[in-house]
């Protein structure tokens, strides 16, 4: 059975036109296809075919996936999400960094003024103690001027020649200084040799006070020292 087939008559490609003009001239011409469509017709067509186009262009953006959907999207979120913990941790691990620099500088604050605190009080300490010594000097000054003064005031036993290395005038002593059984001893020389004389001598077992002038050369043997009285 042959197949059906609709039986459309072929449109015209053109048609002959005949004119005669005032002259008595004929004058034939071809109107094409497009001449014939209405000017209507003319502005319908390419306004669907551009409605055709819009159409197509938005069922396409409709068809289109979203770019949320996307594995490039999918990747590129992951990694600025990984980069912007990385930069959470690094100012949090900055943040801690800082408050332990905090800490550490109000310790050291700490520490310097404590420091400075002793240095205050060593400062102070020194001063008293300097204070202490110069009153210390000032003390032992004056003992070993009273030591001189009294040493001065003294004969000890010995050879001493008066006006010499003893103060003529008035001394006492309060006896023997238990050296030997005898007592204290004293005398008066003629000179400090070897071979000088006795002028004048005393034992005595308790307080004795002599005389004496200048030139005179004075012994004392197993006596306590004589003081100067006068």
């Amino acid at each position: 059975m042959p197949a059906w087939q609709p039986n459309i008559a072929p449109l015209p490609e053109s048609t002959t036109l005949e004119r005669t003009t005032a002259a008595g001239r004929q004058i034939r011409s071809r109107q094409g296809l497009l001449k014939r469509v209405p000017f209507w017709g003319r502005l319908v067509v390419p306004a669907v075919l551009v409605a055709g186009l819009i159409a197509g262009a938005v069922l396409g953006l409709a068809a289109r996936p979203a770019v949320s959907s996307t594995k490039e999207y999918a990747a590129l979120s992951g990694e600025l999400t990984g980069k912007i913990k990385d930069a959470e941790t690094t100012i949090s691990q900055l943040r801690s960094a800082g408050s332990d620099k905090d800490a550490q500088i109000k310790t050291l604050q700490s520490a310097a003024d404590g420091v400075k605190t002793l240095e205050q009080q060593l400062a102070e300490k020194e001063k008293a103690l300097a204070g202490k010594e110069a009153d210390l000097a000032s003390r032992e000054q004056k003992f070993s001027e009273a030591q001189k003064q009294v040493a001065a005031n003294q004969i000890k036993n010995g050879l001493h020649v008066v006006g010499g290395d003893v103060q003529p005038g008035v001394y006492t002593t309060a006896g023997p200084d238990g050296t030997n059984s005898v007592g204290c001893y004293y005398a008066w020389m003629t000179s400090t040799g070897s071979d000088a004389d006795i002028k004048d001598n005393n034992i005595v077992r308790g307080v004795a006070t002599v005389t004496l002038v200048n030139g005179e050369v004075f012994e004392s043997s197993s006596c306590q020292p004589w003081s100067k009285i006068g």
